[in-house]
Order: C-alpha cells, then structure tokens, then sequence
C-alpha cells in the first residue's frame, strides 16, 4: 500500500473510530438522563441502564486508547529524552513502539481468548452476552499493537530511504494532546 493510499485509509479508519466514539458518549448520556427521569419521575430505574452505560465507557476509552497509538499520545515521560542525540532518541523510540507492540499483541491475545470465553454468560441487567464489554479490551489493544508497527515501518521507511506515509493530523479526530507544547506544535503544523 502507497502512502497516500496509507494515509487515507488512516484517516477514514480515524473518522469512523470518532464517530463511534461520539455515538457511544450520547448514547450514554441518553441512558443516563433517562435513567434519572425514571427514578426521580417514577420512582423505579431500569436496571440494565448503568451496566450499559459502563459497558458504553469502556469501548469509548479502548477505542480511543487504539486512536491515541497512532499519534503516540499517551501519557509519557520525558525525563531523559532530550538529553540523547538525534539516532539515540530514534532507536530509543524503536524499542519502545516494538515494547508496546509485544505488550499490546499480548493483552489482545489473551483478551481475545477472554472475551470469547464470557459468550455464554449474561451481564444481569441487560441480558447481553458478556463478550459484548469485555471484548473491547482486544480491539483496543489490535488498535494500539497495529499503529505501533505501522510507526515503526514508517521509521524503517524512513531509515532506508524510501518516503514515509503521512500520519493523519490528531486534530480530525480529537481536540486536546498529551504532548509538550512545542512537539505538538511540530505536530499541528
């Protein structure tokens, strides 16, 4: 796959993520409100309404935990980084994307394995199959395992010449970084 080709399929796999997500908060936001009209109106709630509304938070957090990987937004510390030269800091970065790739392919093996293991068991509030919430976990974790190699072929790209695709700007799907101000503005520009 080309770089543009690359870069477009990131940006269209991006938007769906974001639109899932937003879809997942109003939804969760409608449950809640009428959640809250049940029992202050009537006196009575339905009682699937906050396993629901939990199960909604949790793939909004692993979708966007996947989303994240790819801009290498999470929450890091850069205690050292600027100390170390230019190729220092690339291989440093190398070994830490392939470290969160290992752990990532890990946590969705095993979760995969869970997940499909709960297909018999009923959440008892709703009565969905609990494979539902708990395979959230996986995909998030594919997401971030998938993103994590493709930054690091984009590197070995890089490394032997060869033009890296352009990674879609985090500002179409999201609104706020993580990031130091100055590394974000590299980023936004």
């Amino acid at each position: 796959m080309g770089g543009i080709q690359m870069s477009s399929a990131l940006t269209t796999f991006g938007k769906i993520i974001s639109v899932a997500i937003f879809f997942l908060m109003l939804g969760m936001v409608v449950v809640m409100n009428s959640l809250v009209v049940t029992r202050y109106a009537f006196s009575w709630s339905p009682s699937w309404t906050e396993e629901v509304t939990r199960y909604a938070m949790v793939w909004m957090v692993m979708l966007g935990a996947g989303l994240l990987a790819l801009f290498e937004d999470h929450i890091t510390l850069y205690l050292f980084n600027e100390k170390f030269g230019v190729r220092t800091r690339a291989v440093i970065n190398s070994l830490i994307r392939l470290l969160i790739a290992a752990i990532s392919a890990l946590v969705a093996w095993t979760g995969y394995k869970f997940a499909f293991s709960m297909s018999n068991i009923l959440a008892p509030g709703s009565q969905m199959s609990m494979t539902v919430p708990t395979i959230a976990v996986p995909i998030g974790a594919t997401m971030i395992c998938v993103f994590s190699l493709l930054l690091i072929w984009n590197d070995l790209r890089r490394a032997f010449g060869a033009a890296p695709f352009t990674i879609p700007k985090q500002k179409l799907f999201m609104d706020g970084s993580f990031r130091p101000a100055d590394d974000l503005e590299e980023q936004l520009s």
